[in-house]
């Protein structure tokens, strides 16, 4: 049998491991019971994208502050090197950032980090960047850095074709007001080194029209079909879409392109590009996909939302927007630019947020038509709606919370939850609307300071009892640090995600960019009961014998591999187990030690039942009077939704055989006294 996977799943994290425990005395069994209520809907506005790391500057998953001195910087151009590579050209960097914003010292124009990280879902990672002197990345296409000439040199797409890499950049002659620049020409230059160094003046260059109109200032790249796509923008965030195409083999032959004019496709006439996507798109990205069998195009919107398109063919017809992220969710977003190994339904790309200056990897998932579906169910995740220091709706707080607007303490933006006290327990929750019999994941980012203690990030019930459902615990977390909690919802169809600590002494607790999103493994519920006759909760004597029913069930349409622990150390204390009443519906039960142990697979739509005995021993009531049985469950796919009783204790009391006294009739009374006959 393959190891199990614990009734909580495994945590991901980037840093220490827990794991969590699903019991009725989970850590936020000390909290107060919360009051049921409906969760709230989804805003108007919400984020269906959820933020997996952060990709640059401090508390980034590579550290590319301390490793290349890239602390501030934005963008995140991604392209396939064809050598099993990501190369991500970024914008313009800065060593010693001040933000918010662009601006600092040691700025470079542009900077080139490359990574071979393929698996995505707990972040992206950078092996090396093109140095200029070690442990500093290099500026790769110069610029002038003279205002009202050229002031930067931006990339804006990324593509590789045989052994060589294609970069297209922008000169930016001067930045005007909010979302306005104004662009010299757009040009591509290529490096036969994987982008070591490049030849940024020899390549096919778009010069800008006098009214700052041309439509290819700012492009977007792609491969199909033995040609390379050329999607563009006019300089600024106010333009309209274009594409043109060229043979793969000619990409550096400006005379080789055409331009689609909303009819056919017109060779060497960029004058002839008509818009195939209305304004306003900037910072625009564009990729075929293989699992919808279309295109796809994000970009920044004039909602400053980051949305998603989708069309049949690069020249349309293009679909709706549809949001990915939202300006009210990751103020000062842009860029928005899709990772190339982005596949099977997961749409990662790479959003810039201009306060803290940095880049940030986004997951979102889209069906086979396109659809953005299974949206993050946390509200105001990153807490950046928060119109003040207080918790907003739909958070709560158990104890004193609040929240900090301090880009240097936020893992994304420039605000985070907080908790903080010195004795009991805090945490900070928000009820979510789940659909039954479904498995779901919560991640979110923790740090703390002070006293060290036990603390947890899971989910839990609504109402009197809180029971904890599933939960990963920390304790002390020096660094934002990534956890995640798979669960499976059962019947129900709300829970409360929660972070949450016990106290003992001056303890904080920070938490930012939490999500709640469908799992992309659906996997079967198991739920276990544990009874007893006589019933839990009451008081036994000595020579009862009590009889335990173990049972567990998954609701899978196969057999499922199970593994259960039922542990009677705190049963054989106090009573003598009877091993001849071991008996199991299902295999065998096997005794070990003080531990019951039962492993095999139960068959779909069946249900095991363990059953054994114990006798009371006539000392019972002298030792700890408790019989305690304690059952653990564990599945090889399955994850636990429930345990009812799991958690069994009976107290033994003592026993007098001694018949009780009879009661005796008080003493009579003196009989009253006759009244007089009343007069006639």
């Amino acid at each position: 049998m393959r190891r199990l996977r614990r009734n909580t799943a495994a945590l991901a994290a980037i840093g220490a491991l827990a794991i969590g425990a699903v019991a009725p005395l989970g850590a936020a069994a000390a909290a107060p019971a919360p009051v049921v209520k409906a969760a709230l809907p989804l805003p108007a506005d919400h984020s269906p994208a959820v933020l997996v790391s952060k990709m640059t500057g401090p508390k980034s998953v590579s550290a590319t502050d301390t490793r290349w001195r890239v602390t501030g910087t934005d963008l995140g151009i991604m392209w396939d090197n064809g050598h099993g590579e990501i190369l991500t050209a970024l914008g313009d960097t800065f060593g010693d950032w001040g933000g918010p914003g662009g601006g600092g010292g040691d700025w470079r124009s542009n900077v080139l980090l490359r990574s071979t990280d393929t698996d995505l879902s707990d972040g992206m990672t950078f092996d090396s960047a093109v140095e200029d002197v070690p442990g500093h990345a290099g500026e790769i296409i110069p610029s002038l850095k003279i205002n009202g000439e050229e002031i930067t040199t931006i990339p804006t797409a990324g593509i590789a074709v045989g052994e060589r890499q294609y970069l297209a950049f922008m000169s930016v002659r001067q930045w005007g007001p909010p979302g306005e620049w104004d662009t010299n020409f757009s040009r591509i230059a290529y490096s036969d080194d994987n982008g070591e160094t490049w030849n940024s003046t020899d390549g096919p260059q778009w010069t800008n029209t006098a009214d700052g109109q041309h439509p290819f200032q700012m492009v977007a790249f792609e491969r199909h079909d033995g040609y390379v796509y050329m999607f563009g923008t006019p300089n600024g965030r106010l333009g309209a879409a274009h594409v043109a195409r060229v043979p793969e083999a000619q990409l550096l032959d400006k005379s080789a392109y055409s331009y689609w004019n909303g009819s056919s496709w017109v060779i060497g006439d960029d004058t002839a590009a008509a818009p195939i996507v209305p304004p306003n798109v900037a910072e625009l990205s564009v990729q075929y996909s293989e699992h919808t069998g279309g295109w796809l195009m994000t970009y920044l919107d004039e909602n400053l939302d980051i949305v998603l398109r989708t069309a049949p063919s690069p020249e349309g017809p293009w679909s709706e927007r549809q949001r990915l992220a939202s300006f009210a969710d990751y103020p000062g977003l842009y860029g928005g630019y899709i990772h190339p190994w982005s596949d099977g339904g997961d749409l990662y790309f790479a959003l810039s947020q201009w306060d803290p200056y940095n880049v940030y990897l986004m997951r979102a998932e889209i069906d086979e038509n396109g659809a953005v579906v299974n949206p993050n169910l946390i509200q105001n995740g990153g807490f950046e709606r928060a119109a003040d220091g207080t918790m907003p709706a739909p958070w709560a707080c158990t104890g004193n919370c609040g929240i900090d607007t301090n880009h240097a303490w936020a893992h994304g933006g420039s605000k985070q939850g907080w908790m903080r006290s010195n004795a009991g327990w805090i945490d900070i929750h928000q009820d979510v609307a789940v659909e039954p019999n479904t498995t779901y994941t919560l991640t979110g980012f923790v740090v703390t300071g002070g006293t060290p203690a036990a603390g947890s990030i899971g989910v839990r019930e609504l109402g009197a009892g809180a029971a904890t459902i599933a939960e990963a615990s920390f304790e002390a977390v020096g660094a934002y640090t990534r956890y995640s909690v798979t669960f499976h919802s059962g019947n129900r169809t709300a829970v409360q995600a929660f972070v949450g600590s016990h106290l003992n002494g001056d303890r904080w607790v920070q938490i930012d960019d939490l999500s709640l999103v469908k799992a992309k493994e659906q996997l079967p519920g198991l739920t276990v009961s544990v009874t007893s006759d006589p019933a839990l909760g009451t008081d036994v004597v000595r020579d009862d014998v009590v009889t335990y029913t173990v049972t567990a069930a998954t609701d899978s349409a196969g057999p499922e591999a199970v593994e259960l622990a039922v542990d009677l150390a705190g049963l054989v204390d106090d009573a003598t187990l009877n091993p001849a009443s071991v008996s199991a519906s299902i295999g065998a039960a096997v005794l070990d030690g003080s531990t019951l142990r039962w492993a095999d697979a139960i068959p779909a739509g069946e249900t095991l039942t363990i059953t054994f005995a114990a006798t009371v021993r006539r000392d019972a009531y002298r030792a700890d009077s408790q019989l305690v049985v304690t059952t653990d469950a564990s599945a090889e796919r399955a994850i636990l939704t429930s345990c009812e009783g799991c958690a069994h204790t009976l107290t033994a009391v003592h026993y007098d055989p001694r018949p009780p006294r009879p009661e005796f009739p008080d003493k009579p009374g003196k009989p009253e006294k006759p009244g007089k006959p009343d007069k006639p």
